[in-house]
């Protein structure tokens, strides 16, 4: 009853093969977004919601050159209106959501509302949103391991990582186009956290009968005292939606929480959720987290004064 026709925008064949619902034909950008805007505010109607919040988990989507799209929400906003339009699905989502006034949490690695013109348009409409990437497995286990190496000046020389996965998401990224994207997400957290950069490589394998459980395997070879080489490896094993969705459920709450304490635009403090934290330098899982407890200290004191429970 609640499942609505989306938006494929911009996507590969492997994308648009999972689509089970009928899409309308020849819709441009901007007839979607005006469709998926009023789909959510009708959800918003019939469920007596005060405030919506759209998260993001979706099929992950091919790399867009940013770069090369208008910076200012007037001079992207027209593009809509092309059927040539650049915008993935994921930044139609978000544009809907804002539109809406809905927050947007993006989930996945692909473009969603990271572009500075679509951060323009979440704070003209009071909004909120963040991103990108959620860290639920290999890639938590190296934000908390990279800082050990670099704070005990033990030099990584390399670090590889391979990832093997079945669901929907590993069909998905079978396809290079698409793996290009949480390859990306997932290798820059390394190089970040040491401050230079060693030998790195990720890779992702779609290994049908595991289903919805991961498994990461992790080889770090590493130099100690008098350049003794050394060698780390974890493997880690879980259930891909069970680690995910305590995430997505926090991420919500913290989102009306925000809401509630007026915040609008990016939710920095968010940034311990995300492989690739918007406008967040910082990668250490344990300094991330202290940026969480530091906005939820804050905002206990704002509801606090606002006499909010």
């Amino acid at each position: 009853r609640e499942i609505r026709p989306g938006a494929v925008f911009n996507g590969n064949p492997t994308v648009r093969r999972l689509v089970s619902l009928g899409l309308p034909e020849q819709e441009t950008p901007i007839r979607a977004v005006e469709r998926l805007v009023g789909d959510l505010r009708e959800f918003a109607r019939r469920h007596d919601l005060r405030h919506l919040v759209v998260v993001n988990v979706a099929s992950t989507e091919p790399p867009v050159d940013a770069a090369s799209l208008p910076s200012r929400w007037n001079e992207l906003e027209p593009l809509l209106a092309d059927d040539r339009c650049p915008l993935p699905a994921s930044s139609l989502y978000a544009i809907a959501a804002f539109m809406a006034g809905a927050s947007y949490i993006n989930f996945t690695p692909s473009l969603g509302a990271s572009l500075p013109a679509l951060d323009e348009l979440c704070s003209e409409k009071g909004s909120r949103h963040y991103g990108c990437d959620g860290k639920t497995g290999e890639t938590l286990m190296k934000s908390v391991l990279a800082p050990m190496f670099a704070r005990r000046n033990l030099e990584v020389l390399s670090w590889v990582g391979h990832n093997i996965f079945g669901n929907t998401d590993g069909i998905v990224l079978a396809d290079p186009a698409n793996k290009q994207s949480k390859i990306a997400s997932k290798d820059h957290l390394i190089s970040d956290i040491l401050g230079y950069k060693p030998q790195t490589h990720v890779s992702i394998e779609y290994i049908a009968s595991l289903g919805d459980w991961k498994t990461a395997w992790d080889h770090i070879h590493f130099r100690g005292f008098l350049g003794v080489p050394m060698t780390l490896q974890f493997i880690w094993q879980g259930c891909d939606s069970v680690l995910a969705a305590p995430l997505v459920l926090d991420l919500v709450r913290l989102a009306d929480l925000a809401e509630r304490c007026g915040q609008c635009g990016r939710m920095a403090f968010m940034a311990p959720y995300f492989k690739s934290p918007l406008g967040v330098r910082e990668q250490s899982f344990d300094r991330q987290f202290q940026l969480l407890e530091q906005w939820a200290a804050e905002a206990k004191k704002s509801l606090a004064r606002a006499g909010t429970p």
